[in-house]
């Protein structure tokens, strides 16, 4: 009896379970009623990371708008209270230009930048050029306004070079001993670093260097806008060249020429002895320049005369590095004038003069300089006369 009533349970419990695996595979359709992957929130390219529980998407082109139950459906869109945006520090809401101040028919002059005329042969002229400069825990500055872009700087580096020893002990077969293996390379102190501001904004705009956080190669760097800049050299334990570069055109390079070759002249007249010499408009009217001009670093000498009446002058400056020098050639002219009667005179440190029928002449030192005024003629310049020309020597030597 019991067998029985197990057999008839177990066999209403299969039918109970194969008729819900039948009723359970059953077709439905997707919410909105259509078969497209859209009414899973699924569009072309979509995914189905896309797919929000209870978040509710549109097509493109298909926005939400209210229904009559305050729903929204596609037709009507709410840009009353638009979605914030994430934060992004890039983009910065400002004020458009106004369209009628952009629509210019003239052509816009970027003068700030003042470009030279691009040309197919573009020469350079160097403005400033350093040559074997050492950099021991110092620093130079430079200014400079640049009108005519770019500006090229050349570096080149040659930095203090060390030695290394290192001792190696090598045993070959019965023989053994110490090699001494050598190496130079540049010092690991040697650095070097430029900087560039402008000085209108005291904005610093280009960095370049040797060392520490620069390679160890020469570099090339380029200023490539109009300003007024400054530049700032500094660095320990290196020889540097520095040349800067702007580009001219045909028409001005034999102006800049001129300029670099007054600047040359300029200068090797800064090495020569100072204007401490007598000139055409300190003798007065009719005297003129005979014969060659000798000036050097340290020495000056000219002759003049007045045609009209023979008077002619000589004078011979020269300058002495040290005490001991000038009044060993002082003494000296005393002897050569021995023959003249000399008289003591109040000009510079210590002089004296001399006159004659044929002959005048006035000799003092002042500082380091050794001034001689000479006349040889019939009749020769006055003494007091020559005593003028002295005081006006004298003078210009002490505001040295």
């Amino acid at each position: 009896m019991c067998v029985n009533t197990l057999k008839t349970g177990v066999l209403i419990f299969l039918s109970l379970l194969f008729f819900t695996i039948i009723t359970g595979c059953v077709e439905v359709t997707p919410p909105s009623g259509q078969q497209e992957t859209g009414s899973y929130g699924l569009e072309t390219g979509g995914d189905m990371k896309d797919m929000v529980k209870n978040q509710q998407t549109t097509s493109p082109g298909q926005e939400a708008t209210n229904t009559s139950d305050g729903q929204k459906t596609g037709d009507q869109l709410n840009t009353d209270n638009p979605t914030p945006p994430l934060p992004n520090e890039s983009f910065i809401q400002v004020t458009p230009m106004s369209y009628d101040e952009l629509q210019n028919d003239e052509s816009v002059s970027y003068l700030k930048y003042n470009r030279p005329v691009s040309t197919t042969e573009r020469q350079y002229i160097t403005i400033h050029n350093m040559t074997n400069q050492l950099f021991s825990k110092n620093a130079s500055a430079y200014a400079y306004e640049l009108i005519t872009p770019p500006l090229y700087i050349d570096l080149g580096f040659i930095p203090k070079m060390v030695t290394d020893e290192q001792e190696v002990y090598k045993r070959t077969g019965d023989k053994e001993g110490t090699i001494v293996y050598t190496k130079t390379r540049p010092s690991q102190d040697a650095w070097f670093e430029m900087r560039v501001y402008d000085t209108t904004t005291n904005q610093e705009i280009l960095r370049e260097g040797y060392g520490k956080t620069y390679s160890q190669t020469n570099k090339s760097a380029a200023v490539r806008r109009a300003g007024k800049y400054q530049f700032d050299f500094m660095g320990d334990a290196i020889w540097v060249n520095i040349t800067m570069k702007i580009p001219v055109d045909s028409s001005t390079l034999s102006l800049y020429s001129n300029v670099s070759d007054l600047i040359e002249d300029q200068k090797k007249r800064e090495t020569l002895m100072p204007s401490v010499f007598l000139k055409d408009k300190d003798l007065g009217q009719g005297w003129q320049k005979i014969g060659d001009e000798i000036h050097t670093t340290t020495k000056y000498s000219s002759v003049y005369n007045i045609p009209s009446t023979g008077l002619k002058l000589s004078q011979d400056i020269t300058r002495y590095s040290s005490s001991k020098e000038i009044d060993e050639a002082y003494i000296a002219t005393k002897e050569n004038n021995k023959a003249e009667s000399q008289v003591s005179i109040i000009t510079g440190d210590e002089g004296y003069g001399f006159e004659s029928i044929r002959k005048t002449g006035i000799v003092f030192k002042d500082n380091l300089y050794l001034v001689e005024l000479t006349s040889y003629s019939v009749p020769p310049v006055s003494l007091n006369e020559l005593k003028r020309y002295s005081s006006l020597i004298s003078d210009r030597i002490s505001k040295i």
